[in-house]
């Protein structure tokens, strides 16, 4: 949604930086920042994250741009949430319409005896978020959570695959709990035991049904996405079996012709050829986390004729060699691919 844009802008004003200047860096157009209705790619979105944290000379920037998101933010989401009875409910809400704010993005929700844990992450085909996009979602997702349940509630945990960007203590201020840097996931750990038994302080079953029922519309009346979205699945599918990245393979895939596919995809402002270079990127980060995987396995799974191939190809996606990747990949420094 164009309006992570918007949230950007904020920022950078904050910030005391140009906007307009680092939004003509990468091709967006400032007017359609406050649009809803407007979708940014991702990979253009990927280069205004790096943009702004360049100009910023902010670390942290992430954790500056969470307080930039409002209630009106993502359209209705953000209200659907918040009216909503209680903080489980209001959780479910956002998973449910997390689509919303990328058509990558995947939230989940999971509960133990102790613990609820929300989870940020990509879905089957689209690249492993930049560490700044991820630290504004979860801290706007905490700053969301403070206005519905009271300051006096906290979580129990933050975690970040990321390394920090700057001082431990900064993210320890923001979210005011323990942070884990390096960890298994991003996302948020809420003991049972501090959720308020009483219904939230933003409650309205009425604001939240009609929130909820605008997150459906908007939802199921937009098409654009979710085409490349199903091919960026079968993609990803094919991949991992080591299949061929074949149009006319893929268009049987989704029960249709090659014209047609390419026709769908063209309306929603995609090229097949776009997709499967930002898949293979993305599996190219799959390949060198395995520790196992040699580099001329990682070259033939992808479809490349030589290591030397491969290495060039690594470039160009992610701006360094097989092995520079692979080492932040491993220390978990890694954060220049893909974004929301």
């Amino acid at each position: 949604m164009a309006t992570w844009a918007g949230a950007i802008v904020r920022a950078l004003h904050e910030a005391g930086c140009d906007p307009a200047a680092v939004l003509a860096s990468v091709g967006i157009d400032q007017a359609r920042t406050d649009d809803t209705a407007h979708r940014i790619p991702v990979h253009v979105m990927t280069a205004l994250w790096r943009s702004a944290v360049a100009s910023s000379g902010d670390p942290a920037f992430g954790l500056r741009v969470a307080r930039q998101v409002n209630v009106t933010t993502f359209h209705a989401l953000v209200m659907a949430a918040m009216a909503s009875d209680n903080l489980p409910q209001a959780v479910d809400r956002l998973c449910q319409f997390a689509s919303m704010v990328s058509d990558g993005l995947d939230m989940q929700c999971r509960a133990n005896d102790q613990v609820m844990t929300i989870t940020v992450g990509s879905k089957p085909g689209y690249p492993r978020f930049a560490a700044p996009s991820v630290e504004a979602t979860i801290g706007a997702l905490v700053l969301i959570g403070r206005q519905m349940v009271g300051t006096g509630v906290r979580p129990a945990r933050v975690m970040f695959r990321h390394r920090a960007c700057c001082s431990p203590a900064v993210y320890r201020d923001f979210f005011q709990c323990p942070v884990n840097f390096s960890a298994r996931c991003d996302g948020i750990s809420i003991a049972l035991a501090d959720l308020p038994r009483d219904a939230l302080i933003t409650r309205s079953p009425s604001l939240a049904q009609a929130n909820a029922t605008m997150c459906k519309q908007y939802i199921d009346q937009r098409s654009q996405g979710r085409l490349q979205a199903a091919v960026r699945a079968r993609l990803f599918s094919r991949l991992e079996v080591s299949a061929p990245l074949l149009l006319p393979l893929v268009a049987e895939d989704l029960a249709m012709s090659e014209r047609k596919l390419q026709r769908l995809l063209r309306e929603e402002g995609w090229q097949f050829r776009q997709i499967i270079d930002e898949v293979r990127a993305d599996y190219m980060l799959t390949l060198l986390s395995d520790g196992d995987v040699q580099l001329q396995q990682a070259a033939d799974r992808l479809g490349f004729d030589s290591v030397s191939a491969f290495n060039r190809a690594c470039q160009r996606w992610h701006g360094c060699a097989p092995g520079l990747l692979r080492a932040s990949l491993r220390d978990g420094s890694f954060s220049s691919s893909g974004s929301l």
